[in-house]
């Protein structure tokens, strides 16, 4: 599958953030954060404003804040 540049499926996303993809798909359940948009087959596609606002995510749990 192809995907528009900017564009990263959640594996990719994973890996770039260092957050497993199951916290990734909890985070937008419970929190609604990231809201990634989304093939016709429904696999969610992260922009690069998405990445960074996980990344951001991450290095906030990480320092001790809780994702609520």
């Amino acid at each position: 599958m192809k995907v528009a540049p900017g564009r990263y499926r959640i594996n990719v996303v994973a890996e770039l953030t260092g957050v497993p993809a199951a916290t990734l798909r909890a985070w937008e359940r419970r929190y609604g954060i990231p809201s990634p948009a989304r093939t016709a087959a429904a696999y969610r596609l992260y922009s690069d404003d998405d990445v960074a606002e996980l990344k951001r995510l991450r290095d906030l749990c990480a320092s001790g804040l809780a994702i609520a």
